[in-house]
């Protein structure tokens, strides 16, 4: 397994809740300061979240219970018998594969039009530590996509994004309605590895001024590789 797989199986592993509670303690840490391992993160919220989407719900058949009691039953009483197994990992990357292979599948065949993939920019903290916006580049399209975690929005008021190049005036990109999805126009050449992207907590339909008129409450500097 490469570097980078084990990376994926890690991310995918914290996001279905897989990791004992010292190991989810690092990884949470790590998501404040790793911007590429929280895109990783949001990466397989987004796929499993799009497998919950597409699943219909099926009722279990009758008796089904009463058949995985009697196979674990078996599967105890042979429990001693020595074998030669695969590392758990293996069988938990081959799953996340196929479950992730089977949404990729379905959103192809129902979704021809689906968007370009997307590459993580930037993460943009606040005060509390386990909250941040991810924003992603589509350089095809010139726009980046700004998805929340663990982050409330607020029902009296509006996140507003703004883009700050140097010495020049904050631009707001617009406002973020929603925790995933938050689409933003750049215009040509917006974003360097010196720009700096800002979220403001505003009145409704966003700020009045030229500039925020209300705290900046997280932000962040753009990477571009």
């Amino acid at each position: 397994m490469s570097a980078q797989e084990n990376e994926d199986l890690v991310a995918a592993e914290y996001v279905l809740g897989l990791t004992d509670d010292a190991t989810r303690q690092s990884l949470d840490k790590r998501l404040n300061e790793d911007a590429a391992f929280a895109a990783e993160v949001l990466h397989w919220q987004k796929a499993f979240s799009g497998l919950d989407r597409i699943t219909p719900s099926v009722a279990p058949a009758p008796g089904v219970w009463q058949r995985i009691e009697r196979d674990l039953s078996r599967a105890a009483s042979t429990a001693s018998a020595p074998r030669t197994s695969a590392h758990p990992g293996f069988w938990l990357g081959w799953g996340l594969a196929a479950a992730l292979a089977g949404f990729l599948i379905v959103s192809y065949v129902t979704r021809p039009d689906v968007t370009p993939a997307l590459q993580p920019v930037a993460v943009l903290s606040g005060a509390q530590p386990d909250a941040q916006f991810v924003v992603s580049l589509d350089k095809s399209a010139s726009l980046i996509e700004v998805s929340a975690l663990n982050i409330t929005l607020p029902a009296d008021k509006n996140f507003e994004l703004w883009l700050i190049k140097g010495s020049a005036a904050p631009q707001s990109l617009g406002l973020i309605a929603r925790r995933e999805g938050n689409a933003f126009k750049l215009p040509a050449g917006a974003l360097d590895n010196q720009t700096v992207l800002a979220v403001s907590l505003e009145p409704l339909g966003g700020s009045k001024q030229a500039g925020p008129s209300g705290p900046v409450v997280f932000q962040g500097r753009v990477t571009l590789l």
